[in-house]
């Protein structure tokens, strides 16, 4: 009897201390096709309400410009996110515009230390399955701190 109840009381202890999705997510996204080992330096700064995920992503093109764009998605029972672009971000030091939107499917895997979020990112189009529609791989991790 004495070990459940002290099972139930460190049970808010253990949810606790399970990493949180919300928050800043750096890695890299493949260009060129889902087998191809060009990859730019990527972010993605997530928000949870509930099953509704919001936020923004960050890309790093190479000629250093950074590429920002509102997401908006749901998040699945087993852990997979589902986000588009829906919002060009730009400002006095962001001109650069989007040659197209991307959808994103992504599988969140949590870990006290090593917290991933691998999948795909496809160009948004009307033709799903066309051999010019651009498309790769997004592999990132939780960063500890967040930056200013």
């Amino acid at each position: 009897m004495k070990t459940l109840l002290l099972s139930f009381l460190l049970l808010p202890v253990c949810l606790k201390a399970q990493p949180a999705l919300d928050g800043l997510w750096e890695g890299t996204m493949t260009v060129g096709g889902l087998y191809s080992d060009q990859a730019l330096p990527m972010q993605l700064y997530l928000t949870i309400r509930g099953q509704q995920v919001t936020g923004r992503s960050y890309v790093t093109l190479p000629n250093g410009n950074i590429l920002r764009m509102d997401l908006q998605g749901y998040l699945y029972h087993d852990r997979s996110l589902a986000l588009a672009e829906i919002n060009f971000v730009g400002d006095s030091d962001n001109d650069v515009i989007p040659e197209f939107s991307r959808q994103y499917q992504i599988v969140y895997k949590p870990d006290l230390w090593d917290s991933t979020l691998k999948g795909f990112w496809q160009e948004m189009s009307t033709e799903h399955l066309g051999k010019d529609r651009r498309l790769g791989r997004i592999v990132l991790r939780k960063q500890k701190q967040e930056r200013a």
